[in-house]
């Protein structure tokens, strides 16, 4: 079944005012959503806050090299997964093999031929597609990139892990429509993301895994019982804003039971399960949730895996 597509989103980081304002236009009209920065700091901090499907990068900025920059945003889990061409100036072409060798989508020199770049751009948008490295509703990493993560885990110590899974999707979506199902996965993966920018450090991880209402987070023991309980709190509460005033208020929906009558189904939900890893040995372990006292959470404890219902595997 498709679904309306959100426009990409394009990050733009160039100190020429003049050069990002040209291109931000032209990308709009294009039907893209843009983002700008003039600098490295404000690219990777816009490269969390945003997250871009794809990053335009001048190779020379006020405060670090475009190299840097690109090394950082390859370092962190939250935006190594975001493809990133790079716009150079004559003067800096040498950099193009550096640039490529290291991961880049493309090297592009200054000045630009802005069909070409337009081609370029939805290229590499369609080879990230084709890749599955996000999924294709919430933008967030997913297929080979999830897995990796998981699989990284088993040589790291100090890791809280939350499966979040929004609980009675399906009755939502056979209720209200597959396009207004995907706008609340949609709204509920900026959501996530937006509460672990909040709650949580630069190094945690949200992922999604394809085609399900499965989330991954990722975070530090320090962290993670308090985020786990904040994303089920507000995951759940923000969700029944796509229910309308009766259901809300009654904290069910009304369906068809196959016998002539109606039967009663809860609304979405948020539930989460947590595992978490070995502490460090300078690390006190975290204390775990008790979901018989917490009803937002159902915590599973230990460090070998998680339940066996999540399309994670190990």
């Amino acid at each position: 079944m498709g679904f309306d597509k959100p426009p990409n989103r394009l990050l733009i980081v160039d100190e020429d005012a003049r050069l990002a304002e040209t291109l931000t236009q032209h990308f709009e009209v294009e039907g893209y959503q843009v983002f700008g920065a003039g600098t490295g700091k404000d690219a990777l901090t816009l490269a969390v806050n945003a997250r871009p499907d794809l990053i335009l990068l001048s190779a020379r900025l006020p405060d670090m090299a475009g190299l840097d920059v690109f090394r950082a945003l390859r370092d962190k889990p939250r935006t190594a997964h975001i493809p990133v061409m790079v716009l150079a100036g004559p003067s800096e072409t040498v950099l193009q093999h550096k640039v490529l060798e290291e991961g880049a989508y493309d090297f592009i020199e200054k000045p630009l031929d802005l069909d070409i770049l337009t081609l370029r751009v939805r290229n590499a948008l369609r080879r990230a597609e084709r890749e599955g490295l996000t999924e294709p509703r919430t933008g967030l990493p997913s297929g080979r990139l999830l897995q990796e993560r998981i699989r990284t885990l088993a040589d790291e110590q100090g890791w809280y892990r939350i499966d979040l899974t929004i609980d009675h999707f399906n009755v939502f979506r056979d209720l209200y429509g597959f396009v207004t199902a995907n706008e609340a996965l949609r709204f509920a993966g900026n959501l996530i993301a937006q509460i672990v920018n909040e709650q949580g450090g630069i190094d945690d991880f949200v992922g999604h895994a394809a085609n399900t209402e499965e989330f991954l987070i990722i975070t530090t023991l320090a962290r993670g019982p308090e985020l786990s309980k904040v994303l089920a709190q507000r995951v759940t509460q923000e969700l029944q804003s796509f229910y309308n005033f009766t259901e809300r208020d009654q904290g069910f929906v009304l369906v068809e039971d196959g016998a002539g009558g109606k039967a009663q189904k809860p609304l979405m939900s948020a539930q989460v399960k947590t595992t978490q890893g070995p502490a460090a040995a300078n690390l006190p372990a975290s204390p775990t949730p008790n979901s018989t006292d917490d009803p937002w959470v159902d915590a599973v404890n230990g460090s070998s895996g998680a339940s066996g219902d999540s399309p994670f595997e190990w």
